[in-house]
């Protein structure tokens, strides 16, 4: 039937075919959803003052598609982090990350048994941008969502569909 015979539910580990994470959302009764990385990088966003094709708040993937289509996409280091953990990685749109804080706990107590770094309480990049000086991020202290000038450093986390 093709169907994924593994039920997943939000918090498990996944490892298929090497790809790794853990299970922030689901969908199909748990035979689909998506997984966020084990790791994660500090990272710029990208550029200042450049506007690009990337306004979802929904849509990471499109998002990342987007900024990897472009010419210089080699100056969006957290599209880039994410990207090069296969093709079907991206950086999460702004919902995407306010689902894995709300579903922290569980995605953390994953994390920490198998010895990964544990998703903190720091601002962490979204790919929807704001304007051309600004992108949006998602706090995982109380999921607080802001933006911030795109030159900044912080948290990025990749994120895969299954």
């Amino acid at each position: 039937n093709g169907k994924p015979s593994t039920i997943y539910a939000v918090g498990d580990y996944y490892n298929v075919n090497g790809v790794e994470g853990v299970v922030f959302e689901i969908s199909d009764g748990g035979r689909h959803g998506k997984i966020v990385s084990v790791d994660q990088a500090e990272l710029e966003w990208g550029p200042d003052g450049v506007n690009t094709p990337v306004n979802s708040g929904t849509n990471g993937w499109a998002n990342t598609d987007a900024i990897m289509s472009l010419s210089d996409r080699d100056n969006y280091p957290a599209f880039i982090w994410c990207r090069s953990k296969g093709s079907n990685w991206y950086l999460p749109a702004k919902s995407e990350l306010l689902a894995i804080y709300r579903n922290r706990d569980a995605i953390n107590t994953t994390l920490r048994a198998r010895g990964y770094t544990e998703i903190s309480n720091l601002w962490y990049w979204s790919s929807t941008e704001g304007s051309e000086s600004w992108a949006w991020f998602v706090s995982m202290d109380d999921g607080y969502t802001y933006y911030n000038f795109k030159l900044y450093n912080y948290s990025v986390r990749a994120v895969s569909a299954f």
